[in-house]
């Protein structure tokens, strides 16, 4: 996997808001061939006209286009180097929206935290544990047009997200307008909500989320098929779960950081005192 140094900014947009935009991820001929890998898995959806809305998570990363993007050069490390090297892919979902009539489709949220951990633990004193990056295969040029809604600085509440009675909004929102090949990193703190598909226009994204090698993976990545595994990149077989063993070094990426200078500080078991 090639190198891509974490700017500063990047650095201080994303402690500071909990997500980032990373224009261009994805060049015109790689949205091409994601597009028609997903318009090939999502066909019985796109024939139906009842269907309005699928995410799918069953078989996204068995498909080649997809599998590649789990290395994708223009993002991952930079989810590496604010991570750190012991991940792995832990969820995919490829999300089709179609376009819905304004008149008749009512304010609709669905604000929440990922993975799911304050649902155990409570909302104070969580961390940075996964990041989603969203990459956009299509426009998000106007309001309203199926992306995802944004609470920016949510990552730092140690409370529930406040929201006004009668409203469904909380004061501050974030809207991200993107062009197809943008990418927004969200982390898994970061309060956000589904955005309804008022356009005129399709909208299709595919979202891969890395999180800690000793968080268990979404189920349809549990287990990967061995043919996954035996892809011969290192680095993508341990993101697609190939180190079973979360005890074990993630040999991989730890052997990418060192080769590249971003290797975190070791943190000791023992100190003298």
């Amino acid at each position: 996997m090639d190198f891509v140094q974490l700017k500063e900014k990047q650095r201080q947009d994303f402690d500071r808001d909990g997500f980032l935009i990373v224009p261009n991820a994805l060049d015109a001929e790689t949205i091409e061939r994601l597009v028609e890998a997903g318009d090939r898995l999502m066909r019985k959806f796109l024939d139906d006209p009842q269907e309005l809305y699928l995410q799918l998570r069953q078989g996204t990363v068995q498909e080649e286009a997809f599998a590649a993007l789990v290395v994708q050069p223009t993002t991952v490390p930079l989810v590496v180097q604010f991570l750190g090297p012991n991940i792995h892919l832990h969820s995919a979902s490829l999300i089709y929206k179609k376009p819905r009539d304004p008149a008749t489709t009512p304010p609709e949220r669905g604000w929440h935290r990922d993975i799911g951990i304050a649902e155990d633990l409570g909302h104070r004193g969580l961390l940075r544990l996964g990041i989603k990056v969203c990459y956009c295969l299509t426009d998000f040029h106007q309001p309203a047009s199926g992306l995802t809604l944004m609470a920016p600085q949510s990552h730092l509440l140690n409370e529930p997200l406040g929201i006004a009675a009668g409203q469904v909004d909380p004061p501050e929102v974030s809207e991200p307008l993107l062009n197809a090949g943008d990418a927004l990193f969200f982390e898994n703190r970061t309060y956000h909500t589904a955005a309804p598909n008022l356009s005129q226009n399709l909208s299709r994204v595919i979202i891969h989320g890395y999180a800690y090698r000793w968080m268990k993976p979404d189920v349809y990545l549990d287990a990967p098929d061995a043919a996954l595994l035996e892809r011969p990149d290192p680095i993508e077989r341990q993101l697609l779960g190939g180190y079973r063993n979360v005890d074990a070094q993630p040999a991989a990426l730890l052997e990418w950081t060192e080769c590249h200078g971003v290797k975190p500080t070791a943190v000791p078991w023992t100190v003298e005192v």
